[in-house]
């Protein structure tokens, strides 16, 4: 388990890539195997944490702790990387970064915002404005992904099982993730598709 964590949070890291002007850390040399992790899901989980859209809690298309933001993308959510961002509050949880309480919280507002937001047959799109409405990929772009949507389905089902044992507002996050709707949903609106003459 920790294996896949690790894994899931250097490719997060990963995800900031992009030089910036501020002064980098110093490498902290002679880390411990734990040491090491914890600094990595630490930062990782503040890239996504302190990094969310304010409006809908949930992870940018780009954070530069800088502010410039050449393309005019500040506030742009990315649904895939939404997906990994809500599964790096559950580390932030299991790791003391933050309490129950603020994730389950974050996840409320989350939650909430996709119930409301912009979807094609089922599926999101890429990026969506603060307001829950589409930010076309390109010019020729309907708005569905489904790459992305599997991926912000593939956080929203893991928060669904962290919270479903929990407290009574833990089990009405999991009860309201409406995860499993949407996928059925989508699937719903497929087989119809496919039922279309090609």
């Amino acid at each position: 388990m920790k294996t896949i964590y690790t894994s899931f949070l250097i490719f997060c890291l990963s995800l900031n890539a992009v030089a910036q002007n501020t002064p980098v850390a110093p490498i902290k040399k002679g880390l411990s195997d734990e040491a090491l992790l914890t600094l990595v899901q630490k930062q990782t989980f503040q890239y996504f944490w302190n990094g969310a859209e304010p409006v809908s809690g949930l992870a940018r298309e780009r954070y530069h702790s800088d502010n410039v933001y050449q393309q005019n993308d500040k506030d742009v959510v990315a649904t895939g990387a939404a997906g990994f961002g809500v599964m790096s509050i559950l580390v932030g949880v299991e790791r003391k970064f933050i309490t129950r309480k603020q994730a389950v919280d974050r996840l409320v507002k989350a939650v909430g915002y996709l119930e409301t937001a912009d979807r094609f047959h089922g599926a999101y799109p890429h990026w969506l404005f603060p307001n829950g409405k589409v930010k076309p990929f390109s010019r020729y772009d309907d708005g569905a992904d489904l790459v992305e949507t599997a991926y912000l389905f593939q956080g929203l089902l893991t928060v669904r099982e962290y919270f479903k044992n929990g407290n009574a507002q833990e089990k009405q996050l999991a009860a309201n993730n409406e995860t499993d709707s949407l996928v059925a949903e989508s699937l719903r609106r497929q087989a119809e598709a496919d039922d279309e003459p090609t």
